[in-house]
């Protein structure tokens, strides 16, 4: 009696074990490959409680994660000009043929990171040390172009980025490279600086043309009113019986005067005619003339005949 009851409890044990070995459970980001005596039946995605048939028809082979994988490697490489430099790269990895994945390689992870470093290798030794820094982005986009289809192919495996960080050197070849990028930014601030200085000039050359410009506007505009005023003078001068030539010395003399004290304007130079003399002799004789009483015909009497201002202020011939 007692042997039957251990016999039905070790039936019922394995009973309930064979039965839970049709269940199993399913994370996300996950894939489930599922087995019949070794050959591959399917592989389940959705996250939850799955059912499959028991133990030892169908069997759970191996879960593969499918959520981004990150790895990371220092390769050692030689640039073009014979230095040995490490370079630190990192890849972004994600599972997208779990078949592939499990199948055609027993490490499919150290596939993909050989064939990635092959590929950079072979860039790397094709530039300079110097070109490293600038080119981080190309052999990125290179080894993406390259390899990432290849090891999709293969392996199941999409590359979904790769990262280049900055190469390391030896301290002494750093150091050298470090100069030369300090040079070549020193002559970058000294190119800067000559042609900001360059538009200074050029600016300050382009205000004093235009004031030249201006201050010529106000000088022909003066000239045109001073020679207006003048002209009014002389037929006054004329209306009131002076001859043409009295008319023109007046303002001859008056021209002088107003030229001399405009230069002597700033007061820290007194400006005198050589002149000076002879000046003052004309300037009394005109003036005695004028307080002489005179029958004589003015010389513009009728204002239609008035002369014009160009004609009038044009020197006689001696």
């Amino acid at each position: 009696m007692i042997e039957t009851a251990i016999i039905a409890g070790v039936v019922a044990l394995a009973g309930t074990a064979w039965g839970a070995s049709m269940i199993m459970n399913v994370k996300e980001k996950q894939e489930v490959i599922i087995e019949s005596f070794g050959k591959y039946v399917k592989s389940v995605k959705n996250a939850g409680l799955r059912l499959k048939a028991p133990w030892p028809f169908q069997s759970v082979a191996e879960r593969v994660s499918t959520a981004l994988l990150e790895m990371k490697e220092d390769l050692q490489t030689k640039t073009k000009d014979d230095i040995f430099v490490t370079l630190p790269i990192k890849m972004h990895l994600q599972v997208e043929d779990v078949k592939k994945y499990h199948y055609e390689s027993s490490d499919p992870m150290k596939q993909v990171m050989s064939r990635v470093a092959a590929t950079v290798k072979q860039l790397t030794s094709q530039m300079d040390f110097a070109e490293l820094y600038q080119a981080r982005q190309t052999i990125s986009d290179k080894v993406r172009e390259n390899v990432g289809k290849e090891i999709e192919a293969l392996y199941g495996v999409k590359l979904v980025d790769v990262i280049v960080d900055e190469p390391h050197a030896p301290a002494e070849i750093q150091a050298s490279y470090n100069n030369v990028k300090a040079s070549e930014r020193n002559m970058l601030a000294t190119k800067n600086n000559a042609e900001a200085h360059k538009i200074e000039i050029i600016a300050e050359a382009e205000a004093r043309k235009e004031a030249q410009r201006l201050d010529g506007e106000g000088i022909a505009a003066q000239r045109s009113a001073i020679f207006a005023n003048y002209a009014q003078q002389f037929n006054k001068l004329a209306k009131e019986g002076l001859t043409e030539e009295m008319a023109h010395q007046i303002i001859t003399l008056a021209m002088q005067n107003d030229t001399i004290r405009d230069a002597a304007k700033g007061g820290n130079v007194i400006i005198t005619s050589a002149d000076a003399n002879d000046v003052l002799s004309k300037m009394q004789a005109l003036g005695k003339t004028l307080t002489k009483p005179t029958n004589a015909k003015p010389a513009n009497d009728d204002p239609q005949n008035e002369i014009p201002a160009a004609a009038q202020m044009k020197p006689k011939a001696p």
